[in-house]
């Protein structure tokens, strides 16, 4: 029989939204709304393990009334066990009143476990044998990975060998301070997993839609994204592997909202039109966008741009606008600030003629414009 795997990570739940002040508290009820889906996704496919690589939750500070909620989602899946393991920002402390104590407290053991300990943990599923091996973390920084540990031990090749860690993994993430609990790929593959299940980095890995060969470990990305650094689209994924260890996987995309950026350079109405265009094509009521407008426009075109950016800012989720358009440098704006014939007005009718989509002129009416309020 093949075993079905729910997979994700960095769910962070309790993270503040703090760059979307407008739509914090959707963002925040769609993270939560996006976790449920990956449950009922799961209970829908029938996938026998929910695994979660770590940080499930944003802090280990989070309050109790985050907890028992995200408890109370976990106990609605109906598969054989959920199983998490701490990461760097929900790390593992010893404390009675700890933030994994309290979560322990709120769930089934039999049902949902928590592998904070450095050993294998093993599970029946029929006739097949799962052996797990974490890799948690215990301190939001290190210098050194945890799956020394597993290298070292003995493995049953009868059993399916599960490593699930969360940390960098050289050459698909970033570390240069090496704090991140930093592995390579040949650290991982010297410790004869069947799968690694990794958590950390916020992109997903493979980069395949469907997976059909092993790639000997999957990173689940966040389940929704995060901020404007983590724009990529939520992600979990629904792994088998059959008892002769094939393993298949495609991604599952538990939200519909997303952040993106836009650098957008307009320098007429038509253009503008296109942005407007562009602008539809958006899942606006989903989407969080940071829109980077910079070109050169009259009056009259500004304050149409203006109005368009008004209209929209009210049907997206968030509209982070910067506007960086200049002022079109044209005869009449020319007309406006200089007599005929004087110096200036000379100056810019010449190179307003040699270039008059260029940035001398530009700059020269900058410049003279300051002299003159000067």
């Amino acid at each position: 029989m093949a075993i079905k795997i729910l997979f994700t990570a960095d769910n962070h739940i309790g993270i503040s939204y703090s760059s979307f002040p407008k739509s914090k508290q959707q963002l925040l009820d769609e993270r939560i709304r996006s976790f449920e889906n990956m449950v009922q996704y799961a209970n829908d496919n029938q996938m026998n393990y929910f695994i979660i690589g770590g940080d499930l939750f944003d802090k280990t500070s989070v309050g109790d009334k985050t907890i028992k909620e995200i408890t109370g989602i976990l106990k609605k899946f109906e598969g054989e066990l959920v199983v998490v393991i701490p990461g760097n920002h929900d790390f593992y402390e010893t404390s009675t009143n700890s933030l994994w104590s309290k979560f322990c407290e709120n769930v089934n053991p039999e049902k949902v476990v928590v592998l904070k300990e450095y050993e294998m943990f093993d599970h029946q599923l029929g006739d097949q044998l799962i052996h797990f091996y974490p890799a948690g973390c215990r301190s939001i920084h290190s210098d050194k990975n945890m799956i020394g540990w597993i290298n070292k031990a003995e493995k049953n090749k009868e059993s399916i060998n599960i490593g699930i860690a969360h940390g960098n993994v050289s050459d698909l993430g970033i570390d240069d301070a090496d704090r991140y609990f930093n592995m390579t790929k040949d650290e991982l593959k010297s410790c004869n997993m069947d799968l690694w299940l990794l958590g950390h980095i916020h992109v997903p890995y493979p980069l395949n839609e469907i997976v059909t060969e092993n790639p000997e470990l999957f990173m689940a990305g966040t389940h929704m994204p995060d901020s404007w650094k983590y724009k990529h689209d939520g992600n979990a994924w629904h792994i088998e592997i059959d008892d002769k260890k094939k393993v298949n996987a495609k991604r599952f995309k538990p939200t519909e909202t997303k952040i993106n950026d836009i650098n957008y350079n307009v320098n007429s109405k038509s253009e503008i039109d296109l942005l407007e265009k562009k602008l539809n094509e958006y899942n606006k009521a989903q989407t969080a966008l940071r829109l980077t407008i910079k070109g050169r426009l009259d009056d009259d075109n500004k304050n149409y741009l203006h109005e368009l950016i008004k209209t929209k800012e009210a049907e997206f989720l968030t509209l982070d606008f910067t506007d960086q358009v200049s002022k079109k440098i044209d005869g009449s704006l020319i007309n406006q600030h200089y007599p005929n014939g004087s110096l200036p007005h000379v100056l810019l009718t010449e190179l307003l003629n040699e270039d008059p989509n260029g940035t001398v002129i530009q700059k020269a009416f900058e410049i003279l414009d300051k002299v003159k309020s000067d």
